[in-house]
């Protein structure tokens, strides 16, 4: 066996080891000895593309196809260093040049399917992306990229289709791997935007859109993002100091603007959302902060000030019971966080204090109510139920009465009677305050 064969054979036995970069090695000392066997190039070009180096590979398969034109593995070697790239129309006219030749040569023909096949699947990705149908994108996207792996418009659909799954770190990686190649390309820094911006890094993100703006002053979709966006923080920010000044209503109304513009951006509508909800709740209207929050856990379930504001809506709505599921759910998320867990502990014994009766409510007056309040409350209630009018009723109705009033007696009692309404506001059971 002559040097360049051995050479050949110790390549031959690295490559299926895995050790690559040493078969190339042994395959090139094979070709400093014998430059003129397309093989050698051909084994070479199959190693160089193992390790990813694939204008290396497509020079071999070149060089081993200009010795040999019938040696059909340089042909193949090099189409599929253009189709690992994305370059389909390069891939299809070197493949075709072996078909030239030979029209049922079965590689070819097999070559040629893989070509017409990604072809397809990259013209349904696109069309699937364009109406934001991104589950069924995902599915061409995942035949494609395994086929060109390192194709810039194989991976930017990748991470185009990521961020309409909201996998926006995902797609902020993908980005950033192909903008290492290509700092320059406005597309690329759209999408790695779109992905930060979405991930909750809206700064970053607006950097990005300025940055393919710089670079193609013509880019619509940075220009019409960054538009956007900056509408969103206006609303927003105006929003934000109308509630710092206490006119709540005018808030609601800025955040309200802000949550029309962009649908789609989850993470900071969860934002917007709980913050309309806390303008919403100082104006003492806790049913509709209550599903703004809950509309805002839904957008960002991590987002423990929503849970949080929605426990303390539960508990203005006395849901004292999913007031303390809630909160449990957020101690959870924040186990250390003593806010918390005394938020918690004062739900609990609300839920406590509304399982006895609640004189509050039998007097009709709110928990704050002053002596004179309570005063009025009770002698309202009394003169309503006392027995004398319920005289003529029926026995039914004159047993209820007499229930009533005689709530109404306990719970004036209690609650006139300051050092007993304490203890009964701390949680006392009526057995234990007297």
């Amino acid at each position: 066996m002559s040097d360049d064969e051995d050479f050949k054979a110790v390549g031959n036995a690295l490559y299926k080891a895995g050790k690559y970069q040493e078969a190339v090695d042994a395959y090139t000392k094979a070709i400093e000895k014998d430059p003129t066997e397309p093989m050698f190039f051909g084994n070479r070009a199959a190693a160089l593309m193992m390790l990813k180096k694939y204008d290396d590979a497509l020079a071999d398969s070149k060089a081993a196809v200009a010795l040999d034109v019938s040696f059909v593995k340089g042909y193949v070697r090099g189409t599929k260093c253009f189709l690992l790239r994305g370059m389909l129309f390069e891939a299809r006219a070197m493949i075709n040049q072996l078909l030239e030749r030979d029209p049922a040569c079965p590689e070819a023909v097999k070559e040629l399917a893989i070509i017409d096949q990604v072809e397809k699947d990259i013209s349904q990705a696109r069309d699937r992306l364009a109406v934001n149908d991104h589950e069924r994108a995902s599915y061409f996207v995942d035949r494609i990229v395994p086929i060109c792996p390192d194709s810039s418009v194989a991976l930017s659909m990748r991470a185009d289709m990521l961020i309409g799954r909201k996998k926006y770190d995902d797609a902020a990686s993908v980005c950033w791997a192909l903008l290492a190649k290509d700092r320059q390309n406005p597309d690329l820094l759209f999408l790695r935007g779109k992905a930060l911006l979405y991930g909750g890094s809206t700064e970053s993100g607006m950097k990005h859109m300025t940055e393919a703006l710089r670079v193609d002053p013509d880019h619509s979709r940075s220009r019409e993002m960054l538009k956007m966006i900056k509408a969103m923080e206006r609303a927003k920010n105006s929003g934000n100091e109308s509630f710092k000044e206490g006119r709540c209503e005018e808030a609601i109304s800025f955040y309200t603007e802000a949550l029309s513009l962009d649908p789609t951006n989850c993470l900071y509508n969860a934002t917007v959302y709980c913050n309309r909800a806390a303008s919403k709740m100082r104006l003492k209207k806790y049913k509709d902060a209550l599903e703004d929050c809950e509309e805002s856990a839904k957008l960002n379930p991590t987002y423990v000030k929503a849970i949080t504001r929605k426990a303390e809506c539960l508990l203005q709505l006395e849901e004292y019971e999913t007031c303390v599921h809630t909160l449990e759910a957020a101690m959870k998320m924040e186990p250390e966080s003593s806010d918390i867990n005394q938020r918690l502990r004062e739900a609990k014994l609300e839920l406590k204090k509304s399982k006895r009766k609640n004189y509050y409510k039998i007097l009709d007056v709110a928990k704050d109510a002053g002596e004179n309040d309570i005063k009025k409350a009770y002698k309202r209630a009394a003169l309503k139920y006392h027995p004398d009018k319920w005289a003529n009723s029926t026995e039914e109705e004159q047993a209820e009465s007499e229930r009533a009033f005689k709530d109404i007696g306990e719970a004036y009692s209690i609650l006139s009677d300051s050092q007993k309404k304490q203890k009964y506001d701390a949680g006392y059971d009526v057995e234990e305050i007297e």
